[in-house]
Parts: structure tokens; C-alpha cells; sequence
């Protein structure tokens, strides 16, 4: 696959979960669609993309991901100092850790929990008052992984599920998502046994407490399979994902899983 062709794939997954966020340089667009059947060297591709007071400036420059590292600079009228070197010390951190990856959605995650850190840590700052947690048997769990392809792992999970009396789903692909409800005690066997496993990534990313038994969404626990595209077909349609958590109602599931 060429460079510009990769570069276009991690694009259109970045425009899928983040539609309103991500405003594309036309020119780089064009000229890397060009060169899409090309072996050369791919042109340059920049976009930004903007959530609140914050905004990446990203350039993925001719031979990413193969090469050369993403660029990515970070700018904000609401950070401090202090928070803002926190912030671009982790990009860093983390194009390095990913070198030769596809890198923008990790460095994007990441940036959000760290900025959701900083919220809370204001929070606490101002003494808000922070209502205790209502304690109650059933529970659902949201896991983001870097990617979930081991045939094993799934076999796996699938069978906990079962042995658990737990329901949900697992999205294969890059990145994967874990969703797993039922009784709390159950849920907790069952986060004990996943995060056991070896991952390059694997985040508990939201928690759903206090549930009531009719508040459980699925039936059975399966993959979700929706359409996949990308370099090797490892990537799955994440719009036809978000639609999926729209009809059943959580829609701000899917924005709680990408930070949007």
C-alpha cells in the first residue's frame, strides 16, 4: 500500500469518529489522492483538529508512517504552562513509542484523558463537592484497545462472557472496543482476567454504575462485525459503530470512548 494511501486511511478513520472536529489542508488532500497507485514518496497531508479552546496541528510529512514521525503541535487559549508542557511531553512520548504506526487516534486519546485529568484536578481546586457513587449489582464496562486482531483473545473473552453470565460485545479491529454488563462482582472477575492478557494498548475508558437490571442493553455477549476497509481490512466502518450506539441510546458512549 502507499504512503499517501495509508495517509488517507488513517484520515478518513479520524473523520469518521471526529466529523466536526477535523479541517483538512484541500491541496495536501488532492495531491495525495494523486499519488494514491505511487510508490514514491507521498506529498505532505495537514489538517487540524479542534475541540473546545484546544487545537492539534498535525502534518504528516512525505515518507509517515514508514520513516518520518508525525508533527504535531499543540496550541490553547485555557492551559497553563504546566499543562500545556504535560501535554506536548505525552505526543511526544507517544509518537516515539509508536514509531513507524499509524499514530494520530492514539495521540488523540491521549490528549483527552490527560485534558480530562487537568478538568478534574481544577474541580478538586475549587472544592466541588463530588456525589458518592450509588452502589448497586449491575454494571457496564467500556474498554478502548489499541487494536484486538489475536484470534485467542477473543476466544477467550467470548468464553468468560459466557462462564460470567455477562453481555455485550467486542469490536475487533484497530482500534478494538470491549463492552461487558451484568452483575458487578461478575464484571470485575472478568476486567481482572482481560487486563491479564498481553495488549500494546488497552484502557478502561467508561463505567456505567448503579445499573438496574432493565437497564442492561444486550443480549448475549458477540462481535460486532461492521463494514472494514483500511490497509489489510483490519479497520472497521466506526460511523456504522456510532449509529449502532445511537438506535440503542448511547450515543454519548461513543463520545466518552474517542473523547469528543
Amino acid at each position: 500500500m502507499s504512503l499517501a494511501q495509508q495517509k488517507l486511511d488513517e484520515l478518513e478513520i479520524l473523520q469518521s469518529i471526529y466529523p466536526d472536529l477535523i479541517n483538512v489542508d484541500p491541496q495536501d488532500y488532492l495531491e495525495c489522492q494523486e499519488h494514491v497507485d505511487s510508490t514514491d514518496i507521498s506529498p505532505t497531508l495537514r489538517f487540524t483538529i479542534k475541540f473546545g479552546q484546544v487545537e492539534l496541528a498535525v502534518t504528516l510529512p512525505g515518507s509517515y508512517p514508514d520513516c518520518e514521525p508525525a508533527q504535531i503541535r499543540l496550541s490553547s487559549t485555557r492551559l497553563t504552562p504546566k499543562d500545556d508542557t504535560a501535554l506536548t511531553d505525552k505526543i511526544s512520548s507517544v509518537i516515539k513509542e509508536n514509531k513507524g504506526e499509524a499514530v494520530i487516534l492514539q495521540v488523540i486519546s491521549d490528549v483527552f484523558e490527560l485534558l480530562e485529568e487537568i478538568v478534574l484536578e481544577e474541580e478538586a481546586a475549587k472544592d466541588k463537592v463530588i456525589s458518592p457513587v450509588q452502589k448497586c449489582s449491575y454494571t457496564r464496562l467500556w474498554y478502548y484497545a489499541h487494536h484486538i486482531y489475536s484470534r485467542e483473545k477473543r476466544t477467550n473473552m467470548l468464553q468468560w462472557s459466557k462462564d460470567l453470565s455477562l453481555t455485550g460485545f467486542i469490536l475487533p479491529g484497530k482500534p478494538g472496543i470491549i463492552c461487558i454488563e451484568g452483575e458487578k462482582k461478575f464484571c470485575k472477575e472478568f476486567n481482572s482476567l482481560v487486563r491479564a492478557m498481553n495488549w500494546q494498548l488497552l484502557k478502561l475508558q467508561h463505567e456505567e454504575l448503579g445499573l438496574a437490571q432493565e437497564d442492561i442493553k444486550f443480549d448475549g455477549f458477540k462481535e460486532m462485525i461492521f463494514d472494514v476497509h483500511g490497509r489489510d481490512n483490519k479497520h472497521q466502518d466506526l460511523g456504522q459503530f456510532r449509529q449502532y450506539l445511537i438506535d440503542l441510546g448511547l450515543e454519548d458512549i461513543f463520545q466518552n470512548l474517542f473523547h469528543i
